[in-house]
């Protein structure tokens, strides 16, 4: 493949740059494993989004009016406008906190791009190797833009870059799923960072616009796109500019992530498949506790937990400790450190069925969430967000300590899952909601994903599944 900068002249704007490797990529070149990886997340994203549509934070979105069109809401019968089943389908597959993590950009892809791809692909019928294609390069920019923010700058200004970059890569998704040309392409990156939102005001209550932020994205995104395939215009330095994206939202960017080594492999290998419902930064932290229980430690053991972690975890996942120690909703558990070490202590898992009231409630663990704290290790700052670590440290009411360290948590490309293992995840997740011959349907199609014609087979499977 041609580097982007030979292509238009590396005086092109970034979006014309990112606009014109987009629409270059071609499924024979990708290499097999990354083709592998995208039917890796997107069975991993129909599971999640098929679990999130049960919840109640999906129902608001599906009571809109909403006009009849050829693409799923999963879970609800009849076909909607794309850009309506991608609200509804990235909020839904947001909301479990168990859609994939781009490490140095701190962004989760699964919700947003494969949300855009797959509602067009119906609208359009488009082949199996059309989604791959698309959905590395909505992947590729999303990741790029959020890399280039530095995740702990972007969040210290309040935003979430689910919200703010996956504008941009659901746009560059959409652009590729309508056929757009490079000049198309760039208004509608161009025209999403006009779109592109999303606080982290969430954390202070538990909100569900947390899960919002994915399926807008996934909405701006297909609106974006048909905006610029009808002629709108947008900045051509709308990225880079002096009021453009990357001040607006870091003001501190690294420029150089959005282009350097543009084609040279892809975002999407490097992404990790979370395990664990909960924010990312409480997985490698959760993979440390279940090596010591695997290892004997009880919960009746334990004196206290010391966990350590990064700085940019701490306005997130660990304070205000004393909210932190009592969740009251789902999402509360999802970003406290203390329910889930608790939780992986006295159950022996970390399961999304435990994150309950009732669960919250349990004196048990309550008790144990009152004697787990936390500490920044300078060395595990020194590695993010490259790595993002965990160490538990645990003291044994007989005065000993127990440690665990884990750097890459499991599902991370350098601890990465097998298909064997996503299929279990997933099925694991939507067990008891789909049926059987539904669900190997489902899998098979994935797995056979660059030999199907369109999306007919997945899309009559999908469509018999209801959670109303």
């Amino acid at each position: 493949m041609a580097d982007t900068g030979d292509a238009v002249g590396s005086g092109a704007s970034i979006s014309r740059r990112l606009a014109q490797w987009s629409v270059d990529v071609r499924y024979d070149a990708l290499p097999p494993a990354t083709r592998g990886r995208v039917g890796q997340f997107l069975l991993d994203y129909l599971g999640i989004a098929l679990r999130g549509s049960t919840l109640d934070s999906s129902r608001p979105v599906r009571s809109l009016g909403q006009p009849p069109g050829p693409a799923t809401v999963l879970g609800r019968a009849g076909g909607v406008g794309a850009e309506w089943a991608a609200l509804a389908n990235g909020m839904a597959a947001h909301s479990m906190e168990l859609d994939d993590t781009y490490l140095p950009g701190s962004v989760h892809n699964e919700s947003f791009v494969l949300a855009t791809v797959l509602a067009l692909a119906q609208e359009r019928d488009a082949s199996g190797r059309e989604v791959i294609e698309a959905t590395v390069t909505g992947w590729e920019v999303a990741c790029r833009a959020a890399a280039a923010l530095r995740p702990a700058v972007t969040n210290a200004r309040g935003f979430h870059p689910t919200g703010t970059c996956g504008a941009l890569g659901a746009a560059t998704a959409a652009a590729r799923m309508l056929g757009l040309d490079a000049e198309r392409t760039a208004a509608a990156i161009g025209i999403a960072t006009s779109q592109a939102s999303g606080l982290l005001e969430y954390v202070t209550d538990g909100a569900w616009t947390k899960r919002f932020h994915a399926g807008w994205a996934a909405h701006a995104g297909i609106v974006a796109a048909r905006l610029a395939a009808a002629g709108m215009t947008a900045p051509a330095t709308a990225i880079e500019g002096r009021f453009g994206f990357l001040h607006a939202y870091s003001g501190d960017p690294d420029t150089d992530l959005l282009l350097d080594g543009l084609g040279d492999g892809y975002a999407i290998d490097r992404t990790a498949l979370k395990y664990h419902p909960c924010n990312y930064y409480i997985q490698s932290v959760n993979d440390s506790v279940l090596a010591l229980v695997r290892d004997g430690v009880r919960a009746e053991d334990v004196a206290s937990v010391l966990v350590h972690t990064v700085s940019a975890a701490v306005p997130l996942v660990c304070e205000p400790l004393a909210v932190r120690r009592r969740p009251a909703v789902m999402i509360d558990a999802q970003f406290s450190v203390p329910f889930n070490v608790a939780l992986a202590l006295s159950t022996g898992r970390v399961s999304f069925r435990d994150f309950t009231p009732r669960m919250f409630a349990d004196p048990g663990l309550r008790d144990l969430m009152d004697r787990v704290d936390y500490r920044v290790e300078p060395d595990f700052d020194r590695r993010y967000p490259a790595e993002w670590p965990g160490r538990v440290d645990v003291v044994l009411h007989d005065g000993s300590t127990r440690s665990a360290q884990t750097l890459h948590a499991r599902g991370d490309p350098r601890n990465p899952l097998s298909w064997a293992e996503v299929v279990d995840k997933h099925r694991g997740i939507v067990a008891g909601l789909v049926a059987e011959p539904d669900g190997d349907q489902i899998i098979a199609v994935v797995e056979d994903l660059d030999r199907q014609p369109d999306m007919a087979a997945l899309t009559r499977a999908l469509s018999r599944i209801r959670v109303d």
